[in-house]
Protein backbone atom coordinates (compact mmCIF):
# COMPACT_ATOMS: atom_id res chain seq x y z
CA UNK A 1 0.00 0.00 0.00
CA UNK A 2 1.65 2.96 1.34
CA UNK A 3 5.15 3.11 3.17
CA UNK A 4 5.37 3.83 7.03
CA UNK A 5 8.06 6.49 5.64
CA UNK A 6 5.79 8.26 3.66
CA UNK A 7 2.93 7.97 6.12
CA UNK A 8 5.42 9.70 8.63
CA UNK A 9 6.65 12.42 6.33
CA UNK A 10 2.82 13.26 5.23
CA UNK A 11 2.32 13.14 9.41
CA UNK A 12 5.28 15.79 9.88
CA UNK A 13 4.41 17.67 7.05
CA UNK A 14 1.16 18.09 8.49
CA UNK A 15 2.60 19.61 11.82
CA UNK A 16 0.93 16.66 13.56
CA UNK A 17 2.32 14.34 16.55
CA UNK A 18 1.50 10.40 16.69
CA UNK A 19 -0.96 11.06 19.84
CA UNK A 20 -2.89 13.82 17.49
CA UNK A 21 -2.92 11.54 14.72
CA UNK A 22 -4.03 8.35 16.53
CA UNK A 23 -6.49 10.69 18.73
CA UNK A 24 -8.09 11.76 14.89
CA UNK A 25 -7.78 8.41 14.07
CA UNK A 26 -9.21 6.96 17.31
CA UNK A 27 -6.88 4.68 17.37
CA UNK A 28 -3.61 4.40 20.05
CA UNK A 29 -0.34 5.98 19.28
CA UNK A 30 1.44 3.08 19.78
CA UNK A 31 -0.53 1.91 16.67
CA UNK A 32 0.37 4.90 14.55
CA UNK A 33 4.52 4.63 15.32
CA UNK A 34 4.01 1.03 14.09
CA UNK A 35 2.53 2.02 11.17
CA UNK A 36 4.97 4.60 10.06
CA UNK A 37 7.70 1.55 11.52
CA UNK A 38 6.12 -0.65 9.00
CA UNK A 39 4.75 -2.97 11.34
CA UNK A 40 1.08 -3.49 9.87
CA UNK A 41 -0.89 -1.28 7.07
CA UNK A 42 -3.75 1.28 8.49
CA UNK A 43 -7.07 -0.20 7.73
CA UNK A 44 -8.29 1.41 4.19
CA UNK A 45 -10.65 3.51 6.42
CA UNK A 46 -8.07 5.15 8.62
CA UNK A 47 -6.13 5.61 5.31
CA UNK A 48 -7.97 7.93 3.92
CA UNK A 49 -8.94 9.91 6.85
CA UNK A 50 -4.85 9.75 7.64
CA UNK A 51 -4.66 11.71 3.65
CA UNK A 52 -7.34 13.82 4.77
CA UNK A 53 -5.78 15.15 8.37
CA UNK A 54 -2.62 15.70 6.10
CA UNK A 55 -4.26 17.58 3.69
CA UNK A 56 -3.40 15.32 0.36
CA UNK A 57 -4.92 15.84 -2.41
CA UNK A 58 -7.02 12.55 -2.75
CA UNK A 59 -8.27 12.71 -6.73
CA UNK A 60 -5.13 11.67 -8.06
CA UNK A 61 -5.71 8.49 -6.18
CA UNK A 62 -9.70 7.98 -6.62
CA UNK A 63 -8.63 8.26 -10.64
CA UNK A 64 -6.38 5.57 -9.97
CA UNK A 65 -8.72 3.61 -8.65
CA UNK A 66 -11.58 3.85 -10.81
CA UNK A 67 -9.30 3.00 -13.56
CA UNK A 68 -8.25 -0.42 -11.77
CA UNK A 69 -11.86 -0.87 -11.23
CA UNK A 70 -12.31 -0.42 -14.59
CA UNK A 71 -10.05 -2.72 -15.76
CA UNK A 72 -10.79 -5.75 -13.35
CA UNK A 73 -14.51 -5.14 -14.33
CA UNK A 74 -13.38 -5.09 -18.07
CA UNK A 75 -11.31 -8.35 -17.45
CA UNK A 76 -14.44 -10.09 -15.82
CA UNK A 77 -16.79 -9.57 -18.40
CA UNK A 78 -14.35 -10.36 -21.30
CA UNK A 79 -14.07 -13.65 -19.12
CA UNK A 80 -17.69 -14.41 -18.72
CA UNK A 81 -18.07 -13.78 -22.30
CA UNK A 82 -14.92 -16.43 -22.94
CA UNK A 83 -16.59 -18.76 -20.83
CA UNK A 84 -20.53 -18.40 -22.92
CA UNK A 85 -18.56 -18.99 -25.95
CA UNK A 86 -16.76 -22.08 -25.01
CA UNK A 87 -19.80 -23.88 -23.85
Amino acid sequence: MISGDDLKSMRVNAGLTQKEMADKLGISRETVSNYELDVGQPKMRDFLKWLLFCKIDTRSLVNQIDQIQNQVNGSVKRAHHTKKKVK
